[in-house]
This record gives structure tokens, C-alpha cells and sequence, in this order.
């Protein structure tokens, strides 16, 4: 346990079933540390399939990586324009390549691997624009350390399960409180089975809870299915 914390009921019974339910499915996500920089940067607030293609064009574009610090910010943002936001996330990649080019004298996070974990996450979140989720994204895909990126997705299935409250913020302090009680080895496979649940049955709106396979373990599903059954 992290700080003391208490570990969520049932969490190893969710994972399962989450597993049981959607395997194990690649996201797109790349082994390459600074390719899944780029690809997180690019996913914030777009489909996947737009964010991909974007993904991809930017490598076409910029094929050596060491390009993107010194690259003007109109060729970044034309090669992923696709994606929506892209001055914005442009903005971020030029600086980050040029921070990451000045520390280690190419542009690259392979170094990261032979970090601490804290001394991976404080560098990665002192990076332009890269949030918290962005940085255990990185580390959980591609660096293999067990942490817990939490978006809005996430957050939602956990107000749900009763891991969060409903009028919860996602701050970074919340989302530390959340990966505290959670075990290491249950963290990647919940994240993504979070993921996958949020896409198919615990939508925003009209959640799917009566054939929900967590629904067992979830307030909020029993008491929507008890609705249901009464109405």
C-alpha cells in the first residue's frame, strides 16, 4: 500500500471481470517512450481514429525525432491538423523535443528508463503541457511502471464504483488518492478495462448497467438496474 491507504473492495474481482470481458486490447499505444509522448499529446480531447491518423502523419513529416525541437510551428500543426488543436499540441511538442534535445542531447525519454519512478514522473511532468494522466500514460505503456492514468473516463467508472465522490474534481490530488488504492499489479488492466467499460456500457449518459460485467460491484449499477426493474 501507498501512504498507509486501504486498498478498494473488490478491486481484484473488477479487474478480472473487466479482463474477462475485453481481454487485454492494444489502444494504440507505442513501446517507444517519446512516440507515446507524441501519441497522448495528440489523443487529448480527439476521436481515436482522427488522433491515429495525425499520429501518423506527424511521423511521415518528421520521421527523425530530433527534428521536432527545432521544427517551425506551422509545419507541426499542418502535419496534425487532423487531430483538432493543433497549434495548441504543436506548441507542445516543439517544446518538449527541445527540452528533452537539450537534457539528454537528442530527442528521446530512453534515458527515463534507468530512473526512479518519482524521478520519471517529476520529468515528465515538467515538460510543456504534460499533465499527470499524459505522464503515467507514458509510464504505464511504455516504460512498464505500475501506476494509474486517470481521465475523465476513468474518474467517471470510479465516481460510479463509489471510489470517488460525485462532486470530486480530477486533480492531481484525487487521482494520487485513486492509484494509492489500487495494487500495483491490478493497475494497468484496470486502466485499460476502465477504458474499455466507459466505451461500450458506462457511458455519460444512459449507461448500460443491466448488462454491465461489474455490475455486481457497482452502486450506482444496482441501484439503476433496480430502477429499471421496478419502472
Amino acid at each position: 500500500m501507498e501512504n498507509g491507504s486501504s486498498y478498494f473492495p473488490n478491486v481484484d474481482k473488477i479487474t478480472d471481470e473487466l479482463v474477462r470481458s475485453f481481454g487485454r486490447p492494444s489502444l494504440g499505444n507505442r513501446p517507444d517512450p517519446f512516440e507515446e509522448l507524441l501519441y497522448i499529446i495528440l489523443s487529448s480531447r480527439t476521436p481515436p481514429n482522427n488522433y491515429s491518423t495525425a499520429f501518423e502523419s506527424l511521423l511521415r513529416q518528421f520521421p527523425d525525432h530530433d527534428d521536432l525541437g527545432s521544427a517551425r510551428i506551422e509545419d507541426v500543426s499542418d502535419a496534425i491538423k487532423l487531430g483538432g488543436l493543433q497549434h495548441k499540441k504543436a506548441s507542445y511538442i516543439i517544446e518538449s523535443s527541445a527540452k528533452l534535445n537539450k537534457l539528454f542531447g537528442t530527442v528521446t525519454l530512453e534515458p527515463l528508463r534507468k530512473m526512479t519512478r518519482d524521478e520519471v514522473e517529476k520529468l515528465l511532468t515538467s515538460l510543456p503541457g504534460i499533465s499527470l494522466k499524459t505522464a503515467r500514460c507514458v509510464m504505464v505503456y511504455s516504460l512498464d511502471i505500475p501506476v494509474f492514468p486517470v481521465d475523465v473516463h476513468c474518474f467517471r467508472v470510479s465516481k460510479r464504483l463509489g471510489w470517488a465522490k460525485e462532486g470530486e474534481k480530477l486533480t492531481d490530488k484525487n487521482v494520487n488518492k485513486l492509484q494509492a488504492s489500487i495494487p500495483e499489479k491490478y493497475r494497468k488492466d484496470l486502466h485499460v478495462g476502465m477504458i474499455m467499460l466507459s466505451r461500450t456500457y458506462c457511458t455519460p449518459k444512459s449507461p448500460k448497467c443491466e448488462s454491465c460485467p461489474i455490475v455486481l460491484y457497482c452502486p450506482t449499477g444496482r441501484i439503476n438496474t433496480k430502477n429499471s426493474i421496478n419502472d
